[in-house]
C-alpha cells in the first residue's frame, strides 16, 4: 500500500511541472489575499489559476491571530487554488527574488541612524 500512495505521489508531482520554490495554504485559514500587481486568472475544476504578469507583493492576511503572509512574486509565478489548499509557486531562482524585495520604512541605513538627532 505504501508503495501505491509513492507512485500517485510521484504522478502527480511530474503533471505539475517543476518550480524553483513554493508555498502551500490552508483556504480555509485565509481571510483576504491581496495582489499588488497585474494578473490573470482562470477557473479549474476545484478551484483556480492566477498567472502573476509584474513583478509585486502578494499579501495574505489569515482569520486567526491577526497574522499575514508577504511575499514577492515575478511575472511567470503562479497561484493556485485546488480545493482547500493555495500553493503558491515561484518559478524563479531565490536570488532574483531577493534583487526584488523593498525596504520597510521602518529599516534604515548605518548612516541614517548616525545623522538622526536624539529626541530630547
Amino acid at each position: 500500500m505504501t508503495e501505491e500512495n509513492a507512485t500517485v505521489e510521484m504522478t502527480e508531482s511530474t503533471d505539475q511541472g517543476s518550480a524553483e520554490s513554493g508555498v502551500v495554504l490552508n483556504v480555509e485559514q485565509m481571510q483576504t489575499m491581496e495582489i499588488q500587481q497585474r494578473f490573470n486568472r482562470v477557473k479549474s475544476e476545484n478551484g483556480w489559476t492566477i498567472h502573476i504578469l509584474d513583478t509585486g507583493r502578494v499579501t495574505v492576511n489569515f482569520i486567526t491571530s491577526m497574522r499575514k503572509f508577504e511575499t514577492t512574486l515575478m511575472a511567470g509565478d503562479t497561484i493556485i487554488r485546488d480545493g482547500i489548499d493555495v500553493i503558491i509557486i515561484r518559478n524563479q531562482p531565490d536570488d532574483a527574488y531577493r534583487t526584488q524585495r523593498g525596504s520597510s520604512s521602518l529599516a534604515r541605513s548605518r548612516e541614517q541612524l548616525l545623522s538622526t538627532e536624539p529626541v530630547v
